[in-house]
Order: structure tokens, then C-alpha cells, then sequence
């Protein structure tokens, strides 16, 4: 293990006077947190750790990105999973040629049977059978007819507006990812993993925290944005009311 990690923000904690309860009062980290991280005690990788140490090293007025930085590269098979899983890809690439083969056969045979029924002839019409004209009545094309008056409209116009109102954030990821929301000045933790989302909704802002940045897709009132970042994995963003 690094000892650099605990070593450094508890040597910081005591020349600044703080004790634990007093961390734990400033950043609302469990003590129990605090002192797993000053003990370097990190079986494994966790989202949630790795942003505590950040806000840990914020709250000592400390760079938190170096000691972030060599908490990930204790565990770099799980902060890089892809790297984990090259191999498996160039296991089952045999696999997805030969689906890839059979789908395309069986799309030429669709193809090729629906030119072949195409082309047969089509039966004589019958010149004996007379068809009468269907009148149709001239009000069937006239458009429908709104019943609202003007005040009613503009009401219906403000409670749409109303509607709008607000920021509503969707959060969708393709590996695991920590985040830290805080929803008009209330804070909450989740932890999202590869294929699910997370819808969240305020009525002034929204502040999210992202812990794995690069694997995260965010739509804002119905807009996509796309990824979070393409080169950050730690990021905070905050969405606000229009």
C-alpha cells in the first residue's frame, strides 16, 4: 500500500489543529471513512473513498489530485476495466464475425425473395365490375375546431410554462460510476453501474459530482449532452433552472 495517502492529510489535520470529529463535521465524512483513509486501509477500489479523499484534502486546503491520482493507481484493473477486458474481446471476436456472417445471409434471402414475388405477374382486373363514387361529406376536411377562448388558452400557456419550470437531470452510464448530487442545497450519494440510469429533478439547481466522468451521459430537460468528459474522470457539474 501507499502510505503517502493517509500520511500526508492526517500530518496536515494535526499541524492545522483539527482533530477527526472536526473533519467529519466540515466535509459530512463518517469518521469511521476518516480514519480508514488516514490508516491507508484500502482493500479495494471504491468510488466513494476516492471522493472522500478529495474532499478530505479540499477541506485541508490541499492539491487533492495527487493523492486521488495514487489511490486509482492502487487498483488500476478496476479504475481501467477496459483494460481488463481487451482479451475477452479478442476471445469472442470469432464469435461476432460468424453472427455477423449468418445475419447477412439471412438478409440476402428476404431481399432476394421479395424481388422474386415482386415480379410475378398480377391477375387481370375485372372491367365488368362497376364502382360508384363515394361522396364525401365537405365537413370531414375542415380542421377541428377549438373550443377555448383566448383567457383559456393563455391559462393553459402558463401552467405548460409552470410545467418547464425546474432542471431535470437523467444520468446514464456504461461502467460503474460514484456520484455526489446535491439537489437545491440537499446533499445525497449514488452509485450507478454499467447500463443504468438515474433521473434527478430540482426545482433551482442541480450540482453532481461525477466519480467516473468518462463513462457518463447526461441529459438536461429532455436534452442530450452527451458525455460528461472525455478526458476527466473526477468532475463536478452543476445544472441550473432556465
Amino acid at each position: 500500500m501507499n502510505p503517502k495517502i493517509g500520511d500526508v492529510l492526517k500530518k496536515e489535520r494535526k499541524k492545522q489543529g483539527f482533530s477527526i470529529s472536526d473533519v467529519a463535521k466540515k466535509t459530512l465524512i463518517r469518521e469511521f471513512y476518516l480514519e480508514q483513509i488516514e490508516d491507508n486501509d484500502f482493500p479495494r477500489y471504491d468510488g466513494y473513498i476516492a471522493a472522500y479523499i478529495r474532499k478530505y484534502a479540499e477541506a485541508l486546503g490541499l492539491d487533492p489530485e495527487p493523492l486521488v491520482s495514487a489511490y486509482k493507481e492502487l487498483f488500476p484493473e478496476e479504475v481501467h476495466p477496459e483494460l481488463a477486458s481487451e482479451e475477452r474481446v479478442k476471445e469472442r471476436f470469432p464469435f461476432v464475425i460468424s453472427v455477423i456472417v449468418v445475419a447477412i445471409i439471412l438478409l440476402l434471402t428476404v431481399f432476394f425473395t421479395y424481388v422474386h414475388l415482386k415480379k410475378r405477374p398480377t391477375p387481370p382486373a375485372d372491367n365488368n365490375k362497376t364502382e360508384t363514387p363515394v361522396q364525401k361529406n365537405p365537413s370531414e376536411n375542415k380542421p377541428p375546431v377549438s373550443n377555448q377562448t383566448p383567457s383559456e388558452k393563455k391559462s393553459s400557456a402558463e401552467q405548460e410554462q409552470k410545467k418547464q419550470e425546474g432542471v431535470k437531470v437523467t444520468v446514464t452510464v456504461d461502467a460503474k460510476c460514484w456520484l455526489g448530487v446535491t439537489i437545491d442545497g440537499k446533499y445525497t450519494q449514488v452509485m450507478l453501474y454499467k447500463g443504468q440510469s438515474k433521473t434527478f429533478t430540482g426545482k433551482k439547481y442541480i450540482k453532481i459530482l461525477y466519480g467516473n466522468a468518462m463513462h457518463a451521459y447526461v441529459t438536461v430537460n429532455g436534452k442530450d449532452k452527451g458525455i460528461v468528459s472525455k478526458n476527466k474522470r473526477v468532475v463536478e457539474v452543476e445544472y441550473k433552472a432556465q
